[in-house]
């Protein structure tokens, strides 16, 4: 079956790429991986992976919620709308495979995960950790939406650059005290 296209406008006078109204960039997959590795061999993976952590998660944020009023979805239809999109833009096979919406948890699952297959399996680790913060901020932007205090929080706990068949996310939300 064909995926859905997804809209692309190049403005004629500042080649400017937007879809849904929102700028966008187009990149090679192998452009994303290489900036990631010079990044943790300059810094480390740890710190990259917190400073990545923290802007993925207001861009999520702020992309949920210019898609809702866009196209007029739930908060929960935006977060799945928001990994359909990273999707169909070659991040990989993006699916929430579980959600409890009163909890504040959920399950995200990558098959095909751009990142994993950049490093490849022998590399033995999670590479992944470039969604963590988007998943949180698609979850925050669900516990916004439900009036619910609380921090989301990701962790990568599978990955296919470490021997796993995919690459699974936890979700979970810590109380704000």
């Amino acid at each position: 079956m064909a995926q859905p296209q997804v809209p692309i406008d190049v403005d004629p006078e500042t080649g400017i790429w937007t879809t849904d109204g929102l700028p966008m960039i187009y990149l090679p997959r192998h452009f994303l991986v290489n900036m990631q590795k010079g990044i943790e061999a300059a810094i480390g993976p740890a710190a990259y992976r917190e400073i990545l952590y923290a802007s993925s998660d207001l861009s999520a944020l702020q992309w949920c919620r210019a898609e809702a009023k866009t196209h007029g979805l739930t908060p929960v239809d935006t977060f799945r709308h928001y990994l359909k999109r990273l999707s169909q833009r070659g991040y990989g096979q993006l699916d929430i495979t579980a959600l409890d919406e009163a909890a504040g948890t959920a399950t995200v699952t990558v098959r095909h995960s751009a990142f994993a297959l950049g490093y490849g399996p022998e590399t033995r680790r999670h590479v992944c950790y470039t969604f963590e913060g988007s998943f949180a901020g698609g979850m925050r932007y669900v516990l916004e939406m439900a009036g619910r205090a609380g921090e989301p929080v990701c962790r990568e706990v599978a990955c296919a650059a470490a021997g796993h068949p995919e690459c699974r996310f936890e979700l979970r939300c810590d109380a704000v005290v």
